[in-house]
């Protein structure tokens, strides 16, 4: 049992996050399906986020979280536990990031994102540190 909720099977949705329902808005809010995944953590918090979307409102997170193009995916990103989260880089994918996000390390305070969009399947993954 342990190992299936490590790989976060079966995955359930979930509600959405303040930052979420901000950055969408009350009809983005209901047009969206969302899983979290809780990396832990005690002062320094981490998640991963599964957002089935169109593209229209994942480019409204986007904008709304001021990510810009990433010129690589960290490779510990592909190693993440959900069962549901991809290994390699899906075809016609686009990668963004937080200006300050760090995969190898803590990074600055305040929130950090790293945001892999598949077109293909319009999921959007998100690597969420919240650093205090």
């Amino acid at each position: 049992m342990i190992a299936l909720r490590y790989l976060d099977w079966p995955a359930q949705p979930d509600g959405l996050p303040p930052e979420l329902r901000e950055a969408l808005g009350v009809e983005g809010t209901r047009a969206v399906t969302f899983y979290a995944y809780d990396l832990g953590g005690f002062i320094d918090r981490e998640w991963l986020w599964r957002i089935d979307a169109k593209p229209d409102l994942v480019a409204q997170v986007i904008s709304s979280f001021e990510l810009r193009r990433a010129g690589a995916v960290p490779p510990a990103f592909w190693r993440m536990a959900p069962h549901y989260w991809p290994r390699s880089m899906p075809a016609g994918a686009e990668a963004f990031q937080s200006p300050w996000f760090s995969a190898d390390g803590r990074g600055r305070d305040g929130a950090h994102y790293f945001l892999l969009y598949d077109k293909m399947h319009e999921r959007a993954f998100v690597w969420y540190k919240n650093n205090f």
